[in-house]
């Protein structure tokens, strides 16, 4: 548990490095399609991080060993990140929902 979740930690804290410097080269450069597409491919990766550390099962494509079966509790439901004042970092935090 300890080592797929550091591994996790270690993407966000790297994904959140680059979402910063996206940030800075949207503030001070021209914004062209290549940029455009780094901050989405930079943005998905984060949400994707963020739902693997809330994941409590593994599903599709989401292995975790830690949790190797998936959670009958779960079928059919989604994961949803909205924006609120609740997440700790300014970003949205996570809920499942049907």
């Amino acid at each position: 548990h300890r080592a797929h979740h550091k591994r996790l930690q270690r993407a966000r804290h790297r994904i959140d490095l680059l979402l910063g410097e996206i940030e800075e080269y949207y503030s001070n450069f021209k914004i062209t399609g290549n940029l455009i597409e780094m901050r989405n491919l930079a943005l998905v990766a984060d949400l994707t991080i963020r739902c693997a550390l809330q994941r409590k099962e593994s599903r599709g494509l989401h292995h975790i060993l830690d949790y190797p079966d998936t959670d009958p509790k779960l079928n059919g439901v989604n994961t949803i990140l909205e924006p609120g004042v609740d997440a700790p970092d300014d970003r949205a935090p996570v809920r499942t929902a049907v």
